[in-house]
């Protein structure tokens, strides 16, 4: 994480933190100071209409007070999730048994805003592939580091890790990857045999685009030879870099793509190795994709309880 962002982070927080504070302090006297002007709005609107009648006057007051207290809890609420504590359902089996699907979760939106991923975090994050859904995996491979599959276990720069075992499913199977950092140079190197649907000498990029984002999974069928070498050594996929649509016009034509990168980027592997849609299928995650780190389960209360 850069000394920008930190800086930027820290002054946010504080500001943000303090507007909490000072609610919580002078609750009593913007309650006052709130009722004053739902009043007034009230009147007003009672006048705007000419509504005529005690009980139509009451209903709109009564309806303006609802609203305004309703738009305010949703507000703070969608604030504290977005920036403080994250509450998230996880609709698939892929960490069992860690967590296992309708499992709810609290997850901690403030912790990588100043400090890096660590490994065996489960972390929750805006997948690359549609980049629509969040996913809840570990970061098991770290910026800079090798990472490979054998025997069943995950090997990082030749250790190996033993906590849970791994299969060599997807595009990684026996290869050794390693995850991008910033700063890395990636090549993207296409190959020849587009699918049938993109061969065509007019092709459109929006269409490709679309496709590849309606179908997940299906950048090996679009593009099946495409290969990401990074500092002269192949590795996994980097999604963003195809779903940038400068990028992918080159790649469409059989042009070479070279990028200096200018994030981080993560494997993430689920703990249900065998049901995990996961980086050994479609690569790394890049740092500003990650939004938080699921730490606790609130429901069901029969599991409630910390996560590790």
């Amino acid at each position: 994480m850069s000394r920008e962002n930190f800086i930027f982070n820290t002054i946010f927080y504080v500001i943000l933190t303090s507007f909490f504070i000072y609610i919580f302090v002078r609750e009593k006297y913007l309650v006052a100071k709130i009722k004053i002007y739902k009043d007034r709005f009230s009147e007003w609107l009672i006048k705007k209409l000419k509504v005529e009648g005690k009980t139509l006057s009451n209903v709109i007051r009564k309806t303006v007070n609802f609203v305004e207290s309703i738009g305010t809890a949703l507000i703070l609420v969608l604030i504290i999730q977005k920036f403080y504590l994250g509450n998230f359902l996880v609709p698939t089996g892929s960490m069992i048994p860690t967590i296992i699907p309708k499992d709810r979760l609290f997850g901690n939106m403030v912790i990588y805003k100043f400090k890096e991923p660590k490994r065996e975090d489960i972390i929750v994050f805006q997948e690359p592939i549609q980049n629509k859904v969040l996913y809840t995996k570990r970061a098991m491979g770290l910026p800079g580091e090798e990472v490979n599959i054998k025997y069943g276990y995950l090997y990082i720069n030749g250790n190996k890790i033993a906590e849970r075992h791994y299969s060599d499913l997807g595009a990684i199977g026996n290869d050794v990857w390693t995850v991008p950092k910033k700063g890395d140079t990636v090549e993207i190197v296409p190959g020849l045999n587009y699918s049938d649907k993109f061969k065509e000498k007019s092709i459109d990029i929006a269409e490709v685009q679309k496709y590849l984002l309606e179908n997940p999974g299906s950048v090996s069928e679009v593009l099946p030879d495409v290969e990401f070498i990074l500092n002269g050594k192949k590795t996994g996929m980097i999604l963003d870099l195809i779903h940038n649509k400068e990028n992918l016009d080159k790649i469409i034509k059989g042009e070479k793509v070279t990028v200096v990168l200018d994030e981080d980027y993560y494997m993430a592997l689920g703990d249900n190795t065998d049901g995990s849609y996961d980086s050994r299928m479609w690569g790394f995650v890049k740092d500003s994709r990650i939004q938080g780190k699921a730490f606790f389960r609130f429901w069901p209360l029969n599991r409630i309880g910390l996560l590790d």
